[in-house]
């Protein structure tokens, strides 16, 4: 969770008043935000991702005035007119395609809003970025430049320019292999084609995002314009983004001009303000919140949180500041009405059916499981759901067989679902080679298999498998692992099928039949498997599904 520090003289000068300690308190988590620290000059509040316009004093300040009555209703923005443009190229289109901009003139920076500016850029691109994959943020001098500007795909050596923090020019791919922003985020562009680029009419570097920009435009307290580009995978985020900070440095004081960015097909004019309007019905509200409210209470609580409100009979319409990007359902909306209501104001009350909860059957099935292998000397591990198609086929020696892929894997190694067990305790082993032995480990997990039936087209099983490796691992000591657990699963019309495939040995490996249906396997690992996982000792293994005997369980 994001973490601010704001110095208390800096929050009494936004909000307009002083408060003392208690009052302080009360209003940050009536804002819901969990103080950690509070002294006599400053306080550090932690803040939750789904408000990023809180990501500055500024943000919070705003709400803050709403809830102390102070204004109420949505701050007053005006937007200048674009005098300048940016285009797009559209090579860019499968590498970084979407940037928005805008210019904010006559902005005070002392050191205090420096400090912030800088936290509150690091912050958005954690939450809006997801750490600057998905949008990244340029805060540029404006007076170091000359527009109009240009997005650009470029190749590696096509340019240079002297990055933030260097002391001489760079070309793109010396600055990914070299420079330290480079190193830390190269792997976001590294292997395309072109890389994004932002320049000037002079053909000067502003940015090479969304690595570094250059340290022609960086800014200091003495900047007075500047010039934001936003760039990024996502649109809707990267006009969210820009629209936080453009409001942001419109209540420090500075003047917002628009942008226009040009793409072969569209033209866009950025920031854009323009807020979609919500309702709520108030019997809604007084369903989810437990009270009985008049319209005009909950318009009243709206209107402290600084939305604009409209009443129609029972039900309310609102349009929120363009800062509030977080708006996704109406219940965002109780929740805000529930907080300009003050939560100290909410009675608790008693539910009025009583209940008794228990433990799922699922989870009683696991704990039995977990428990008898524990005494049965078996140690628990614990496996990622993701793998890949070597490990799940080629390294056990089996044909691959329907399974679900990841569109977009973030490595080779977590590439598709896994589909049974056996394979990450066969990793695991092959972990361990230079570990004491024996070594017996089992795993409780899940596994997906496509199903043409279900609506998602998937069916989620939860299986155990154990795997033994020592010097006399065989088929008799898996035989008799299976017989203590399903005499404790209270399965008892079970029989066991000849299993002649890999990965197991011919002649040394069964099948589970219970009911006419298979519900596991177990026997001796094939010599070819062992040594697909480098693993010298001989290997007995088992997997039960224990979504197939849940229904013969008796909890």
């Amino acid at each position: 969770m994001p973490v601010l520090t704001i110095r208390k003289r800096r929050f009494w000068e936004l909000i307009g008043r002083e408060l003392n300690d208690e009052e302080l308190l009360n209003l940050l988590h009536g804002l819901g935000l969990d103080v950690e620290e509070l002294e006599s000059e400053y306080f550090r509040v932690e803040y939750n991702p789904n408000r990023p316009d809180y990501s500055s004093p500024v943000g919070i300040a705003r709400d803050a005035k709403g809830l102390l009555e102070i204004e109420l209703r949505p701050p007053k923005y005006k937007l200048r007119p674009a005098r300048t443009y940016i285009d797009v190229d559209p090579k860019l289109k499968r590498i970084r395609p979407y940037i928005a901009a805008a210019i904010v003139k006559n902005l005070k920076i002392g050191p205090d809003e420096f400090e912030e500016l800088i936290a509150m850029q690091e912050d958005l691109h954690w939450i809006m970025g997801r750490d600057r994959r998905k949008v990244a943020i340029g805060l540029h001098d404006f007076d170091a430049v000359k527009p109009p500007f240009h997005y650009v795909a470029a190749k590696g050596d096509e340019y240079r320019f002297t990055p933030l923090g260097g002391n001489y020019p760079m070309t793109l791919d010396e600055i990914l292999e070299k420079h330290e922003k480079g190193i830390q985020y190269g792997h976001i562009i590294k292997g395309k084609p072109y890389y994004p680029l932002i320049i000037d009419s002079e053909n000067r570097v502003l940015s090479f995002p969304p690595i570094i920009n250059a340290k022609l435009t960086e800014i200091t307290e003495k900047t007075r314009n500047l010039f934001i580009d936003v760039t990024g995978t996502d649109l809707n985020a990267v006009l969210k983004t820009v629209n936080i900070l453009t409001t942001t440095f419109a209540d420090m004081g500075g003047k917002v001009e628009r942008v226009k960015v040009k793409y072969r097909d569209k033209t866009i004019t950025t920031p854009d303000y323009k807020a979609k309007k919500w309702s709520v019905k108030l019997d809604d509200v007084s369903a989810v919140l437990g009270m009985k409210l008049t319209v005009r209470e909950v318009a009243k609580a709206l209107r402290r949180m600084r939305y604009s409100v409209k009443v129609r009979g029972r039900r309310i319409t609102v349009e929120p500041p363009p800062y509030r990007v977080d708006l996704m359902h109406e219940i965002d909306l109780i929740e805000d009405v529930a907080i300009g209501l003050r939560y100290e104001k909410l009675e608790p009350k008693q539910p009025e059916v009583l209940t008794y909860g228990r433990l799922h059957s699922d989870t009683v099935l696991e704990e039995l499981a977990r428990e008898v292998m524990i005494g049965l000397g078996f140690t628990e591990v614990m496996n990622f759901t993701l793998t890949n198609p070597r490990d799940e086929y080629e390294r056990m020696c089996v044909k691959p067989h329907p399974h679900i892929t990841l569109r977009n894997p973030a490595s080779s190694e977590y590439t598709m679902i896994r589909t049974w067990l056996v394979p990450s305790l066969m990793k695991t082993l092959s972990a361990n080679v230079k570990s004491i032995y024996p070594q017996r480990i089992f795993e409780i997990g899940d596994v997906v298999h496509l199903s043409k039936e279900k609506p998602e087209k998937t069916i989620r099983k939860l299986k155990l498998a154990a795997a033994s490796c020592h010097t006399d691992a065989s088929y008799t000591e898996m035989k008799s692992i299976v017989e203590e657990l399903l005499k404790n699963f209270t399965v008892n019309d079970w029989n066991l099928r000849e299993y002649n495939s890999k990965p197991f040995l011919e002649g040394r490996a069964a099948e589970i039949i219970l009911e006419n249906l298979s519900i596991g396997f177990f026997g001796e690992i094939h010599p070819e498997v062992l040594e697909e996982w480098n693993l010298t000792m001989p290997t007995a293994a088992l997997e039960i599904d224990l979504t197939a005997i849940k229904s013969s369980f008796k909890t």
